[in-house]
């Protein structure tokens, strides 16, 4: 981790000293960690960075109430995310190591990466120069044709959910509102960030088409990879733009670019973001052989080897400074103090459909561990091999 662990040391004063005796041998668990800190909240728990007490590793755990997901109605939203982020690995995707639960909260257990998010790089920066924009852009790229494969559409991606390790390599993240499609199969629900929604999932909201396919996500790549070299995404929409009006946009509205800009970028974009969908460049190989992109070699990217533009700074959290601040102000109870209380929910008014339904979840959640997955794979090619 290198010159990060100066931050980590800097935040440890709600560093956890959680006693090791309960599953100090076993399936993962909360004592298996040492809890360092909180490096980002949302409606239903916070992701701490931890160090993992055995391997002294560091990971980034992500914790979500129970009770709040059922409330909000994405429980099942997360027992997918984990279900589908248990069978994935790649290099450009944050990966899943770890899950496990107690009666109140899920927890995840993935890759640490504190290079920081794009929104929060676009937001200090504008935006990027076109050789370090390029590079997400391929590396990502790779990450989405790897989940095509495995049959998953993120459904999702914008500069949020891209994150920077320490080198400044992208990584794709927040499967959340992905979903699996078979041959053939058509998603059919208004998922995804309004700004880098295709066409035709506006389409399908309108009754206009009868759903949409993988094609989603490379328009929204497009979106991203236009807002990182422009400051800003190609259709503006507000919070009042109604779906129909957001598809006339995209229908009527002619895209705008810098007279500087090169040719065969603006050819790549304009192919990329082609309101027909039977005519957009989708799919690496189609990446691969178009003109702006067919010098890059892809297995020098997919092995790590073109050093980013743009190193992360390793002095901070390389995220919005109000966070940290915020951290000192609320008053909260430590997850390792939270974990040590007394889980009996007899004193919570709960109805019995509401328990009911907590113990739906408890049983459909899928406890995981990557190192298991990877014995198991290693036994099996022995055997195999023998």
């Amino acid at each position: 981790m290198g010159g990060r662990m100066g931050v980590i040391r800097r935040g440890s004063d709600v560093t956890s000293h959680v006693s090791t005796s309960k599953c100090a041998a076993g399936p993962p668990c909360l004592q298996h960690f040492s809890v360092i800190r909180s490096i980002g909240r949302g409606a239903f728990g916070k992701v701490c960075i931890v160090q993992e007490r055995k391997t002294k590793k560091y990971f980034a755990l992500k914790y979500m109430n129970k009770r709040r997901c059922i409330e909000k109605g994405v429980a099942a939203n997360v027992i997918r995310e984990l279900t589908l982020l248990s069978k994935i690995s790649h290099p450009f995707i944050v990966n899943l190591w770890y899950t496990f639960q107690d009666p109140d909260y899920m927890y995840m257990v993935s890759d640490l990466l504190l290079g920081g998010d794009l929104r929060y790089h676009l937001s200090q920066q504008g935006k990027f120069a076109e050789d370090r924009a390029k590079l997400y852009l391929c590396e990502i790229c790779l990450a989405v044709d790897y989940l095509h494969q495995m049959k998953i559409v993120h459904r999702d991606i914008k500069p949020e959910n891209i994150l920077l390790d320490e080198q400044g390599h992208a990584h794709l993240t927040d499967l959340n509102l992905a979903t699996q499609l078979e041959h053939d199969e058509l998603a059919t629900s208004y998922s995804g960030t309004r700004p880098y929604m295709a066409p035709e999932i506006y389409a399908t909201y309108l009754g206009m088409e009868d759903g949409y396919d993988s094609r989603v996500d490379w328009w929204a790549l497009g979106v991203c990879f236009y807002e990182m070299l422009r400051g800003r995404t190609p259709f503006e929409f507000s919070s009042r733009t109604k779906p129909e009006e957001a598809y006339v946009t995209f229908r009527e509205f002619q895209i705008t670019y810098p007279a500087h800009w090169p040719t065969d970028l603006i050819q790549f974009l304009n192919t990329t973001l082609k309101f027909e969908k039977d005519k957009r460049i989708v799919g690496l190989d189609a990446i691969k052989r178009h003109a702006y992109t067919e010098r890059i070699d892809f297995n020098s990217v997919y092995n790590r080897k073109p050093a980013p533009v743009f190193i992360p700074c390793k002095e901070g959290l390389n995220c919005d400074p109000m966070y940290e601040l915020e951290e000192r102000i609320l008053v909260s109870t430590p997850i390792h103090r939270r974990r040590n209380t007394n889980h009996n929910s007899s004193g919570r008014s709960s109805s019995e459909p509401h328990n009911a339904a907590l113990a739906e979840v408890s049983k459909a959640f899928i406890d995981f561990s990557r190192h298991t997955m990877k014995q198991n794979e290693s036994n099996g090619v022995c055997k195999s091999a023998t």
